[in-house]
C-alpha cells in the first residue's frame, strides 16, 4: 500500500508478518500513520516468503525515488534487507520485529515503535562493514560450532522468544563436544580445536547475548570469536558470562581481529546472522567496510 503526500523521496518499509511476536498489522497501521503526520511519503510491503525481502530490497534500492529501504522484522529480514541492497549506496532502517533483533540492538534501535520511527524520519546514517561469506552479506554475528546448531535449532521452533533461545542453549551446551577446524586468519595458518568461532561484525547474537564487547561495524575489522575447549563444571560459568555480557574475561575465550578468513570443517552446517545453512565445509570470510549506508539514533554516531 502506498501514501502519496508530496512529490519527494518515498520511504519503503518491508515487514515480516512472521517475525517475532508482535502484530505486524498493528505495526502497519502506526507507521502509516505517523508519516502522514510527517507529509512524508510511504510504501509499505509484507513478504510472504523467502526471498521477497531481498528481492524488493534490491528493486527499490535502484530506484531514485526511493530514500530508504526499512527491515521490519527480525536478524533474517535483516539480512535480506542488507543482501538486497548491498553496495548500492541506498539508505538501510531497521524497526525490530524480530525475537532476538541482534543488529538493531548493537545500533541502539529504539524498542518503542514511535521513537524508532523517530530515527528512520530524521536519517541520520553511517557507512557501516559488512561480511561476505561465501558470496552472500552477513551484517551481524555468523558462525560455526555451537551457535549454528542453536540457529538450526531455533528457526525450527513453534515459541520464537528469549525463553526458547535460553532453553535451546541449556539443552544443547551440555552435550556438544569441540570440534577440530583449519583456519586461516588474514594468511596465518591456524589448527584449533573449538566450541565455536563466531565471525561477529556487532557485538551480539541477539537477546544481548554478547559474543564481542569490542566489536564495531564501522571499524574495518571482523572480530574472529574462539570459545576454546573447557571442562563441563565450568559450562554454567561460560553461559551466565554469555549472557551477562562478561565472556570476555573468560580464559576459555579469544578474540582476534581480521579481514580475511578462511575456514575449514568436517561439518557442512554453519550460520549467517542467524539463519542456519547447510553446505559449509569450507566458509571464505571478507570485511567490506563501509559500504552500507544504515540509518541509527543521533547519539549513536560515532559510538558503534
Amino acid at each position: 500500500m502506498a501514501v502519496k503526500l508530496k512529490n519527494t523521496k518515498r520511504i519503503v518499509f518491508i515487514i515480516n508478518p512472521n517475525a517475532g511476536l508482535s502484530s505486524k498489522k498493528e505495526i502497519k497501521d502506526k507507521i502509516l500513520v505517523f508519516f502522514k503526520k510527517k507529509q512524508k511519503a510511504v510504501t509499505v510491503k509484507f513478504t510472504k516468503k523467502v526471498g521477497d525481502a531481498k528481492e524488493w530490497a534490491e528493486k527499490y534500492s535502484k530506484m531514485d525515488s526511493i530514500e530508504s529501504v526499512v527491515a521490519v522484522g527480525g536478524d533474517g529480514t535483516v539480512n535480506e534487507v542488507a543482501n538486497g541492497i548491498g553496495i548500492s549506496g541506498k539508505k538501510m532502517g531497521i524497526i525490530r520485529g524480530g525475537s532476538g533483533n541482534g543488529l538493531a540492538r548493537h545500533l541502539g534501535i529504539p524498542i518503542l515503535l514511535k521513537k524508532a520511527l523517530e530515527v528512520i524520519y530524521e536519517s541520520n546514517s553511517v557507512p557501516m562493514d559488512m561480511m561476505d561469506i561465501n558470496n552472500r552479506y552477513s551484517v551481524n554475528v555468523s558462525g560455526v560450532g555451537f551457535d549454528a546448531i542453536v540457529a538450526n535449532k531455533f528457526q525450527n521452533v513453534e515459541t520464537r522468544g528469549p525463553v526458547s533461545y535460553v532453553r535451546i542453549i541449556l539443552t544443547e551446551f551440555s552435550s556438544f563436544k569441540a570440534q577440530d577446524y583449519h583456519i586461516i586468519v588474514d594468511g596465518k595458518l591456524m589448527n584449533i580445536k573449538a566450541y565455536l568461532v563466531s565471525f561477529a561484525n556487532s557485538s551480539q547474537f541477539g537477546n544481548n547475548a554478547l559474543i564481542s564487547k569490542t566489536a564495531s561495524v564501522t571499524d574495518g575489522y571482523i572480530d574472529l570469536c574462539i570459545i576454546k575447549p573447557f571442562p563441563k563444571v565450568a559450562s554454567p560459568i561460560v553461559i551466565e558470562r554469555l549472557m551477562t555480557g562478561r565472556l570476555d574475561s573468560s580464559k576459555y575465550m579469544e578474540v582476534i581481529k581480521a579481514k580475511e578468513i578462511v575456514l575449514k570443517q568436517k561439518s557442512s552446517v554453519y550460520h549467517i546472522d542467524g539463519d542456519a545453512i547447510e553446505g559449509g565445509n569450507i566458509l571464505k570470510i571478507k570485511l567490506i567496510h563501509s559500504v552500507l549506508n544504515i540509518i541509527i539514533p543521533k547519539n549513536k554516531i560515532n559510538k558503534i
